[in-house]
């Protein structure tokens, strides 16, 4: 073989290899251990997993789902336990927990998951008031769930908060014995179980409008995001292809269907 020849095949090797990026064996990606309609459900849709499993089809990897307390989820992605956590908005304190797909200084909503939004609820006759802008005649804390980001918003509309219980079944149960004056929970979820409930619903209403409303995405952690720049960007990529599939827009539109019964 020419030595010219020999030298530029090495050279090609060698860049190869150089851009050549290690394949893991899986995925391992947390969540929060409730039900959150129709995103996870025991008993129902669950739309994230699906557009979660439908990305690893398209990455060519296989993925480990694990369901656990959501400050423990947030702990072991920054850790470097796990390799991501999905569901999760964007705060620019979150990014010493791990890499979101970035559009600038904030992430990059074309990228994210779904979009969801939380949602203000209080014992019917209760004279608590939200127009948009400020919380009036508010008696009592604020519920939040455990490490939630609607926390920094309430405290910055100055409520105070009892984030203590990360379940929202808890929560309702504290409206309703007056423990707390208003709950904040995600949208979805609050009329989800006010509709299943008549307990909940004889009792509990929504008010005003949504407290805000915002995109949620899967992110990586840091020592998964630098070991794998290839695989993270694929995977975000496959994620909002599917998520602008007519089949998942479709599962979308039923879910939601089902839980405005």
């Amino acid at each position: 073989m020419p030595r010219a020849r020999l030298i530029f095949l090495l050279l090609s090797l060698c860049a190869f290899g150089a851009a050549a990026e290690p394949r893991p064996a899986s995925l391992r990606l947390c969540t929060e251990d409730m039900d959150a309609p129709p995103w996870r459900s025991q008993n129902g849709p669950s739309l994230s997993l699906q557009i979660l499993k439908s990305a690893a089809q398209r990455s060519n990897i296989k993925l480990e789902i694990r369901e656990m307390a959501w400050v423990r989820c947030l702990n072991e992605v920054q850790n470097n336990q796990l390799d991501g956590v999905f569901e999760i908005s964007f705060k620019p304190e979150r990014l010493r927990i791990g890499v979101y797909p970035m559009k600038g200084d904030a992430a990059d909503p074309a990228m994210r998951m779904h979009l969801d939004s939380y949602s203000l609820y209080r014992l019917k006759g209760s004279p608590l008031e939200w127009d948009g802008q400020s919380l009036s005649h508010l008696e009592g804390a604020v519920g939040a769930q455990t490490g939630f980001s609607v926390i920094a918003q309430l405290q910055a509309l100055g409520a105070q908060v009892d984030d203590s219980s990360r379940n929202p079944e808890q929560n309702l149960n504290k409206l309703l014995a007056r423990r707390i004056g208003a709950l904040a929970l995600p949208t979805l979820t609050g009329d989800s179980l006010l509709a299943g409930n008549p307990a909940y619903r004889d009792r509990i209403e929504k008010v005003g409008p949504d407290l805000v409303a915002k995109p949620y995405y899967l992110i990586f952690s840091h020592r998964f995001a630098d070991g794998h720049p290839k695989l993270t960007r694929q995977f975000w990529e496959a994620i909002a292809q599917t998520r602008d599939t007519p089949e998942y827009r479709k599962a979308l539109q039923d879910a939601l269907r089902q839980l405005n019964r």
